[in-house]
């Protein structure tokens, strides 16, 4: 692990997004969408939700770089491979199952997000958590029951894929399968 100046800060400042409350970070980030004229957009939503989701992705993956030895690439680039082939072969299949997992975490911090959805896409950006909340109050059971079926389904079926990968059960290899 590189050692810098002002790491500790940075770790702090990178986890920050999961001390404070959504509703905190959200009002905040509203007030300068709205300055920047991002609220109310799709792009507004999807940059919004990259707050939560980095912290995750961050620890996930220098996790995995943590663990990672560049000396495979040095011998590899010693051998004559050339940039690509080092990343395609070496590097790749090194880092390949925690990438997974950090998309993984990315998607279901993602989906799930409905008050930084609803404060920075004003209405007008429907996501199935914003029409599941908006439903809840209706009192129609089995609409709120099919739409919470459809917002749990994807969850569930990127988890079990993903699990499936990781275990090496469908490819008889585990991570990034055969080169």
């Amino acid at each position: 692990m590189h050692r810098f100046r002002g790491k500790r800060w940075l770790e702090f400042l990178i986890l920050l997004p999961t001390m404070v409350p959504p509703l905190t970070v959200g009002m905040g980030l509203s007030i300068n969408f709205l300055r920047l004229g991002l609220g109310g957009t799709l792009l507004g939503v999807a940059l919004v939700h990259l707050v939560p989701v980095m912290p995750y992705v961050v620890l996930t993956l220098s996790g995995v770089f943590a663990n990672y030895s560049p000396e495979n690439e040095e011998q590899a680039r010693s051998l004559g491979a050339g940039p690509l082939a080092v990343f395609r072969h070496i590097t790749m299949p090194a880092i390949f199952p925690g990438l997974v997992v950090a998309a993984l975490f990315a998607f279901l911090i993602s989906w799930s997000q409905y008050t930084l959805t609803f404060l920075i896409g004003a209405g007008r950006v429907i996501t199935m958590p914003v029409l599941l909340f908006s439903s809840a109050s209706g009192g129609d059971n089995p609409v709120i029951a099919a739409q919470s079926l459809l917002f749990v389904g994807p969850a569930l079926l990127i988890l079990v894929l993903t699990s499936r990968f990781l275990s090496g059960a469908e490819t008889g290899v585990q991570g990034f399968g055969r080169l």
